[in-house]
């Protein structure tokens, strides 16, 4: 126990030493007083440390704060891959199609078609319908893929 109380001091001096030092090394500027505050929060750590430890029953602050910290973790990605199984497997199908069909739209597009409807199944098209984009002529013909087609 005495030991203990030596080293608790020896740590307290080493602190406070080393605040001085920084404190003498800084030159005046706006950030020195936030610097001074970060410091000073660091020495009280150091001096309440041993402190908390006599009360916290042989558990050491740092491995409470780990245990939370790792609670809270778990609990996080427990919420994150149940919300990702509830409804990630729809919305990333859904997007994937909607980006597909926003892809065809845009290449037929290139080559004067239009879009008219497309059936996806998984990542297969299985029918999809264009129409030819022309005002010169006055009926629409529509075009359909054959079976084979991709």
């Amino acid at each position: 126990m005495l030991e203990g109380i030596k080293q608790w001091i020896i740590t307290i001096l080493i602190g406070a030493f080393i605040v001085n030092v920084v404190n003498m090394i800084l030159p005046s500027s706006k950030i020195k007083p936030y610097i001074n505050l970060v410091l000073n929060f660091i020495f009280v750590f150091i001096v309440l440390t041993p402190i908390i430890n006599i009360f916290s029953s042989n558990i050491r602050l740092e491995d409470t704060i780990l245990k939370s910290m790792a609670k809270y973790n778990k609990e996080y990605v427990d919420s994150m891959n149940s919300l990702a199984n509830e409804t990630g497997k729809d919305s990333l199908s859904k997007g994937y199609e909607d980006g597909l069909k926003e892809v065809l739209k845009l290449k037929l597009d290139e080559y004067g078609y239009e879009l008219e409807d497309v059936d996806i199944n998984g990542s297969d098209i299985e029918n999809i319908k264009v129409k030819e984009k022309s005002s010169n002529k006055s009926g629409k013909e529509d075009i359909q893929s054959k079976e084979k087609e991709k």
